[in-house]
């Protein structure tokens, strides 16, 4: 029997933030969403229909094996806005884009609309499964993204009242239904083996809101991916090397389907899941995972690199915590909460940039950081899906309410009001940027209400004040502060949060790796150019804002204190939650600020710790090392940063089924199936030379490849779809002399082999060889099959 409870306490187009820097970003975020046009997005939904052309796709991953998914995202990002601003313009737009997907519905005549993968999703009815890594009957993903589409319609049917979502969703998820039916339990579990999603989650919301209770039986017999799924609701943490965003949104599912269905051990799975992820797991950010996977947590100080903290786990992790957070008691609300303010702050508002569409992707934490932020019409990752509906969803959890109580768990300049309008509570604040809260109470009579104000785990004393007289009611960190009364029209409540400088290690690293917080705010030290040579005066460093790119030019950042001291050391400046470092830090001194307000800024997030002698020693090692690197230099001949365009017209770049790509930030070049691609290099040298390529460590493609030196075959290269290490790795091939010798110039070209991956590539140095013979740092492991420099 179904419990239909409805997905939140209360509507959320009742709460509106105000001014501050939730508000600031959403801002910004609904121009954006406004300036996309939709047509773009449902491109490859017409293609699919077969339907005339209006536009063309979007780049990114619109453009790849998995187009189409952003339009879930952002129907889902338009309803949330409209929920949260009341908007007008967003009503006409979801309409259209809803009757846009019914028009595509009715030209397959049989309730499918889900582009590119339609084929391999249609093969499930005869019973092809076959899965590859990431590829279900060969495409990327499919249920991954066809999760995206059900959840915009479900929006876009509750947030924006769109009727006609809910007829189109119906259908979807019966085409669904009719695929899938004939399957085995055996096949099932097969399939589940490729990211779906949150396939489970929609198809309970579906029974929600139809009362139909088949769609609930379809999400447990269809979406319960049992090799994962059963250590979780046993309560076993069976995570490590697991790709996050695939799980979370199972886990949420699990939780959806316990408010409907009523399963208890679908309860306690979704909360020792949350307990394991968020006190095991998770980096000073709230923030977890290093390149989209889990990791042993005893490996933490392992996994300080560009690629932690993906943006999509941490807003699947915030809908978890909604759903906790209502079946919770008061003691555990709290902590909840305290998780929320602080991925909020420090994750998702962090990773957030200044301009309309620019989203991170990961939020790196390695010694030197920088924040990678997409392009608004071309990147168009899956983070960039959940970024849009990040800002959108910030007032979501600010407020609950139930029949005895207003909780007030975050503190953001926002206004509630009552689903009857006689009350209304408005908080006035730039809170985190300032520790001082006031809030309003409006009321068009006296009012019985208890207020719920949460007492943050990072504050030792909550001050409250109400209409000029202090609250004697006591609280503890990590619980909420009860204030019962009638209230009056114009009672005013000031909370002060008195906020402290606190070190919180790095877990597992003894304590090696510290993180510096200031009440909420996780503070990172802005690193200039150079700081060797940055007045230590100075309180700021407006001068030294770098355009986001390459950090290996910056030497790493080392705590030369006690513990004791460091916090000593630290001296705040005129501008509140930025401190200056005073005889405490090496190389140099510097500025500490909150790490979301850091937007083009180089950074350090985490502070390994040595004492002055391991300084020293590690002094002796970094002059080494920028030894070594001026000797590289020096002994490369000529070099060529493929994808773009000046350095490889240069090079006479020439190919064919061969395009740039960007990974990471870094541009490179793909080159497909039995394609090449071709560049000439200088090399006036009789010395022996060696060919140099880039790989990234984290791609999971399978490819072999030839080298050839002016059409001679130098070596062959076999890269399988196991990760070498998320990191950028530079792998040597040695050119024999007499293809060289007395040459001022060579051609090299890559040729794909047929049955390939697409191979991809972010550099090629043509350098002395005798530099790199020996040194494994331009060596694959041996079950890579890199060919050593002779």
């Amino acid at each position: 029997m179904m419990r239909m409870k409805t997905p939140n306490v209360f509507p959320f187009n009742r709460v509106r933030l105000l001014a501050g820097p939730l508000y600031e970003r959403q801002a910004v975020n609904g121009r954006h969403l406004q300036a996309i046009d939709p047509d773009r997005l449902l491109a490859v939904y017409r293609r699919d229909a077969g339907l005339p052309k209006k536009a063309e796709s979007y780049g990114g991953w619109e453009a790849r094996g998995i187009g189409g998914h952003i339009m879930g995202h952002y129907l889902s990002a338009l309803a949330w806005h409209y929920a949260a601003t009341g908007e007008d313009w967003v009503v006409g737009r979801v309409s259209f884009m809803v009757d846009e997907l019914a028009a595509c519905q009715k030209a397959h005549g049989d309730g499918g609309i889900m582009p590119v993968a339609r084929l391999g999703l249609l093969a499930l009815r005869e019973g092809k499964i076959d899965v590859t890594h990431a590829k279900l009957n060969g495409y990327w993903v499919p249920f991954y993204s066809l999760h995206k589409v059900f959840a915009g319609l479900r929006d876009a049917y509750r947030l924006v009242g769109c009727k006609r979502a809910l007829t189109v969703e119906c259908e979807l998820a019966n085409w669904v239904d009719g695929l899938l039916r004939g399957l085995s339990a055996e096949q099932i579990q097969m399939m589940l083996v490729t990211e779906h999603g949150g396939m489970n989650e929609v198809f309970a919301d579906l029974a929600a809101d139809t009362g139909a209770g088949s769609y609930l039986r379809r999400a447990a017999d269809y979406f319960h991916h049992n090799k994962v799924l059963d250590p979780i609701l046993a309560g076993e943490d069976q995570l490590n090397g697991l790709h996050g965003n695939t799980q979370i949104p199972k886990v949420v599912g699990l939780a959806r389907e316990y408010e409907i269905g009523g399963e208890p051990s679908y309860r306690s799975a979704a909360e020792s899941f949350w307990k394991h992820v968020v006190e095991d797991r998770s980096y000073a950010t709230g923030g977890h995972g290093e390149n989209e996977h889990f990791f042993p947590p005893q490996d933490f100080s392992k996994h300080l690199t560009p690629y932690t903290c993906e943006t999509c786990n941490s807003y699947n992790m915030l809908k978890l915590t909604t759903h906790l957070f209502e079946w919770s008691k008061e003691e555990k609300r709290a902590q909840q909460m305290d998780f929320v303010e602080r991925t909020l702050i420090n994750h998702l508002a962090a990773n957030i940039g200044r301009a309309p569409g620019e989203y991170g992707y990961f939020l790196g934490l390695e010694s030197v950081a920088v924040k990678a932020f997409s392009t608004p019409y071309d990147s168009w990752w899956c983070c960039v899906g959940t970024g849009l509906e990040n800002p959108a969803r910030y007032g979501e959890q600010i407020y609950f309410e139930d029949d005895a109580a207003v909780w007030v768990n975050l503190y953001a300049g926002s206004e509630l009001k009552s689903a009857q309008g006689d009350f209304v509570c408005r908080q006035e604040t730039r809170f985190p940027e300032e520790d001082r809260v006031r809030l309003a109470i409006e009321c068009s009579s006296p009012v019985k209400k208890a207020l719920k104000l949460r007492h943050p785990a990072w504050c030792e004393q909550l001050e409250v004040i109400l209409n000029g007289d202090p609250v004697t009611a006591q609280s503890r960190p990590s619980s909420y502060l009860t204030i019962d009364r009638v209230w009056q029209d114009g009672d005013q409540l000031e909370l002060r949060l008195t906020m402290r400088l606190q070190l919180e290690p790095l877990p597992h690293s003894n304590p090696q790796q510290l993180a510096v917080m200031f009440g909420p705010m996780l503070l990172a030290a802005v690193v200039p150019p150079d700081p060797g040579k940055i007045d230590p005066a100075k309180k700021r460093h407006e001068d030294h804002l770098l355009a986001r790119g390459k950090t290996d030019e910056f030497p790493p950042l080392f705590v030369v204190a006690s513990e004791e001291k460091l916090l000593a050391g630290l001296e705040p400046t005129d501008s509140f939650g930025q401190f200056q470092s005073k005889g405490v830090m090496a190389p140099a001194d510097l500025l500490m600020v909150p790490l979301h307000t850091i937007y083009e800024e180089h950074y350090a997030a985490y502070l390994p710790r040595l004492t002055p002698q391991e300084w020293q020693a590690r002094e002796t090692e970094m002059r080494a090392a920028q030894a070594r690197l001026s000797e590289l230099e020096a002994g490369t001949q000529d070099r060529v940063q493929p994808g773009q365009q000046q350095p490889e017209i240069d090079h006479d770049c020439a190919g064919e089924k061969t395009e740039p790509c960007v990974t990471h930030h870094h541009h490179g070049r793909t080159i497909k199936e039995g394609g090449w691609c071709s560049y000439r290099f200088s090399c006036e040298t009789d010395d022996h030379l060696a060919v140099v390529l880039t790989y990234w460590g984290g791609d999971w493609l399978s490819s072999t490849f030839d080298l050839l030196i002016d059409g001679e075959r130098i070596a062959t290269q076999s890269l399988s779809n196991k990760r070498f290490g998320a990191n950028f790795h530079e792998v040597a091939y040695a050119v024999p002399i007499e293809l060289t010798r007395g040459k001022s110039t060579v051609t090299l070209r890559i040729d794909s082999r047929k049955g390939n991956e697409p191979i991809n590539f972010y550099g090629v140095k043509l350098m002395l060889a005798a530099l790199v013979r020996d040194d494994p740092q331009f060596k694959l492991p041996p079950e890579k099959m890199g060919t050593p420099v002779a």
